[in-house]
């Protein structure tokens, strides 16, 4: 009991700024922020499929889930699955993968990712696991 009211305390601490603002914020300072990867967005890849939004979505964790890769952070309702573990990259290397509806049956999906290495190998998976479901 003791442990976790210092754990919070501390917690307390180091997310309230008092009278100073900090730039820091506890998703940022956790390794949790994706406002990186959709800044990189307009790098990234993007191809729309047949298919609604929910079904894009859960597709795409079947293929992840398929290929053994990490799902780091994900929201449907946010519309963005982050994943991590791609092969010869390092561990925490993080691909963002945003789904935008286009209309009832169609779904916009851009992966973007800070490493150019990493991208070619998301479009691969998901996209090619995306077109297979979408026959």
């Amino acid at each position: 009991m003791k442990n976790l009211l210092v754990l919070s305390l501390t917690l307390f601490v180091l997310t309230t700024p008092g009278c100073a603002s900090s730039k820091y914020n506890l998703p940022a300072l956790a390794g949790m922020n994706i406002s990186d990867l959709e800044s990189a967005k307009d790098k990234g890849l993007a191809k729309t499929f047949n298919m609604p939004l929910n079904t894009a979505f859960d597709e795409t964790l079947n293929i992840l889930k398929a290929e053994q890769l990490t799902v780091f952070r994900s929201s449907k309702k946010k519309g963005y699955i982050i994943a991590m573990g791609f092969k010869e990259q390092v561990d925490t290397t993080r691909v963002g993968i945003f789904f935008e509806t286009i209309s009832a049956d169609k779904t916009k999906i851009t992966i973007s990712c800070l490493s150019l290495t990493a991208l070619p190998k998301a479009e691969k998976i998901v996209f090619g696991g995306l077109s297979k479901a979408s026959l």
